[in-house]
């Protein structure tokens, strides 16, 4: 049995009712935990989303919020917060070597809000804590799908087996491998980002022109890239208006919040009136 929540974007309340909710069973949290939609949340309610999410049991994937805030960086971190303030900043370095470190590199002596999220992704790195996908309940967890464009686009992997577990233990290891690759791009100056491979091919805006948007950034508003049918899934992402299953996959991203998959009832669940 598992819960499966997906993007929860920094909302702390969210993050523990899920939590709470079963807490004897698996949980399952889809990824994208921090950056609030929220203008008014402040830096420390989305850093203790994310470090309870962190302190939890709890099962993590990475989401295309996440990857933004490691250092290979495959594309920009989406925070709205900017410089911690000189004052705060021995309160964030000291008996921190991450931060310790990139504060002493950065060339404007600053330290960004951006690198505290970092140093938190780091050590769940470093401990294993979070991956590209997860098998739970007979169902291929992963952020935001897995497309047929992606499937045709690597047919040495296991999709055709159905096996929700095979699979994900397969991308885990692809995810891996493309992600140690790097990349450049036209920038002034020049920025080594990272990322090669079918699971990367995104575009830098979202629904761009690549003939499909990769494992993070499948979006299920454009035609001609729907899920593969060929074993159960489900992911976050797209934001829907409602609870939305269809065939053989899930949206558990839903626009009013505050919703979890129950795998063992097969049921989606609103953990606030």
């Amino acid at each position: 049995m598992a819960i499966i929540i997906g993007d929860i974007h920094g909302d702390l309340p969210m993050a523990k009712a899920f939590l709470a909710y079963k807490p004897e069973a698996e949980h399952v949290s889809l990824g994208d935990i921090v950056d609030s939609r929220d203008p008014l949340t402040p830096f420390a309610a989305e850093l203790a989303c994310l470090d309870l999410s962190l302190d939890s049991d709890c099962v993590l994937v990475w989401g295309n919020h996440d990857l933004a805030y490691t250092w290979e960086r495959p594309w920009g971190d989406f925070t709205r917060h900017l410089f911690v303030k000189d004052s705060e900043v021995p309160r964030w370095v000291d008996g921190n070597e991450y931060l310790t470190r990139l504060y002493s590199e950065n060339e404007y002596g600053k330290l960004y809000y951006r690198n505290i999220f970092e140093s938190r992704y780091a050590v769940a790195r470093q401990k294993g804590q979070i991956k590209a996908a997860h098998a739970a309940g007979g169902w291929l967890c992963t952020h935001a799908g897995v497309s047929t464009a992606l499937t045709a686009a690597l047919p040495s992997a296991p999709w055709g087996s159905g096996d929700p577990s095979v699979i994900a233990s397969w991308i885990c290891e692809e995810f891996e491998r493309e992600f140690a690759l790097s990349r450049d791009l036209y920038h002034d100056p020049p920025l080594d980002l990272y990322g090669v491979g079918p699971l990367f091919n995104i575009a830098r805006s979202r629904a761009g022109d690549d003939p499909f948007g990769g494992i993070f950034w499948y979006d299920s508003r454009l035609e001609g890239l729907a899920p593969d049918p060929r074993f159960k899934q489900i992911f976050g992402h797209t934001m829907v208006e409602g609870p939305m299953r269809k065939g053989n996959h899930i949206n558990i991203h839903i626009e009013d919040g505050w919703w979890v998959f129950d795998t063992d009832t097969e049921g989606f669940v609103r953990l606030r009136p």
